[in-house]
C-alpha cells in the first residue's frame, strides 16, 4: 500500500503509459484529484474552480466533477478508479459538467492489476458548455490474466463553439472482454476529435468498441481515429459512426487495424449517414499486417521477429 493507503500496484500501472504517479497523489502537483479503490474514496483534493465530490455505493461510486464557468487550468484533473481484487463487480457513475468558457483537461486511469473474473461497469454523462476547450483522456490496465470484463457507456453533449478531444487507450496489459459504447452529440460550430487505441493479445481477449459522433449543429466538425491490433488469437471489432444532421457540418471516420498470428481477428466497420444535403461525411478503413521489409529492417539491428513486431505495433498505436 502507498502512504495514502491506496494500492501501490494500481498506481504502478500508470507508468506503463508514461504518466507520473505523483500527479495522482494528493499533496503533489497542482491539479484536482480523486482516487477510488473499489467503492472507497481513498484520496481527494480540490482546486479553485473545480468541484470534486463522490458518494460511495455498495459496488462503486457516484462521482461529480463540476468545472465552474470561466475556469482555466493547465494542470489536468486526475481521476483514478481501481480495484486490486481478483473478482467482484465495480460500478462507476461519473457526471462531468464543464460550464461555459472553461478550458480544462481530465486524465482518468482505470486499473485492475489482479483481475481474474472481475467486472467493471461505467455509465457516464458529460455536459460540455459553450465556448469550452475540453480534453478527456482515459487509460486502462486490466492486468496480465485476460481476466476482466469491462463495459463502459458514455453519453457526451458538446455545446456551441466548443472543442472536445476524447482519448481512450487500452494498449498495456491484457484487455480481457471489453465492450465500450460512446455517443457524442456536437452542437453548432463545435469540433470533436476522438482517438481510440486498443490491443488484443491472446485468444482470451475480445474488444468491441462503438464510437459515435452525431453532428447536430450547423458547421459542427468531427474526426474519429480508431487504431487497433490483434495477435495470437485476439479479437478486435471497431465501429466508427458519424451522422451529419445539420447544415454545412463535416465529419470523417478513420480505422486502421493490424492482424498478427493464427486465429486473430480484426474488423473495422465505419458507418456514415447524412440527412442534410450541405453536409459532408467520409470514411476510410485499412486492415492488414506490417510489410515484411519493415520487420527485416528492424531485425537487422539484432532484434527477434517478436521484438520487431512489438516495436511496430507500439509505433502504429501511438501515431497521431
Amino acid at each position: 500500500m502507498s502512504k495514502t493507503g491506496y494500492p501501490e500496484e494500481i498506481l504502478q500501472s500508470l507508468e506503463d503509459y508514461n504518466i507520473d504517479i505523483r500527479d495522482f497523489m494528493p499533496g503533489h502537483g497542482k491539479g484536482a484529484k480523486l482516487l477510488l479503490n473499489f467503492n472507497k474514496i481513498s484520496g481527494i483534493e480540490q482546486v479553485e474552480g473545480v468541484i470534486l465530490q463522490g458518494k460511495e455505493i455498495p459496488n462503486g461510486i457516484i462521482a461529480d466533477v463540476i468545472i465552474k464557468e470561466g475556469t482555466v487550468h493547465e494542470e489536468p484533473i486526475h481521476l483514478c478508479f481501481g480495484v486490486n481484487k481478483e473478482t467482484g463487480i465495480q460500478e462507476i457513475f461519473p457526471r462531468i459538467i464543464a460550464e461555459d468558457n472553461t478550458d480544462v483537461k481530465i486524465q482518468a486511469h482505470c486499473s485492475f492489476p489482479n483481475a481474474d473474473g472481475l467486472i467493471h461497469k461505467m455509465f457516464g454523462h458529460f455536459y460540455i458548455g459553450n465556448n469550452c476547450n475540453f480534453e478527456y483522456s482515459e487509460t486502462h490496465y486490466h492486468g496480465e490474466k485476460s481476466g476482466a470484463l469491462v463495459a463502459p457507456v458514455a453519453y457526451m453533449y458538446i455545446g456551441e463553439n466548443s472543442v472536445f478531444e476524447n482519448n481512450f487507450n487500452l494498449t498495456k496489459g491484457t484487455p480481457g472482454k471489453v465492450k465500450i459504447l460512446i455517443d457524442i452529440y456536437a452542437m453548432k460550430n463545435s469540433v470533436i476529435k476522438s482517438n481510440i487505441r486498443a490491443f488484443g493479445k491472446s485468444r482470451r481477449d475480445s474488444i468491441r468498441i462503438k464510437d459515435s459522433v452525431f453532428l447536430e449543429g450547423e458547421k459542427a466538425r468531427s474526426i474519429i481515429k480508431m487504431k487497433a491490433a490483434a495477435r495470437d488469437g485476439g479479437e478486435v471489432l471497431m465501429f466508427g459512426v458519424t451522422e451529419g444532421n445539420a447544415p454545412y457540418c463535416n465529419g470523417h471516420v478513420e480505422c486502421s487495424e493490424i492482424v498478427l498470428g493464427k486465429g486473430s481477428i480484426c474488423r473495422a466497420r465505419p458507418f456514415i449517414r447524412a440527412t442534410d444535403p450541405t453536409c459532408s461525411v467520409s470514411h476510410e478503413a485499412s486492415l492488414g499486417r506490417f510489410p515484411q521489409k519493415w520487420l527485416d529492417e528492424i531485425q537487422a539491428k539484432g532484434l527477434t521477429e517478436a521484438e520487431a513486431t512489438d516495436i511496430l505495433i507500439e509505433a502504429m498505436l501511438n501515431e497521431d
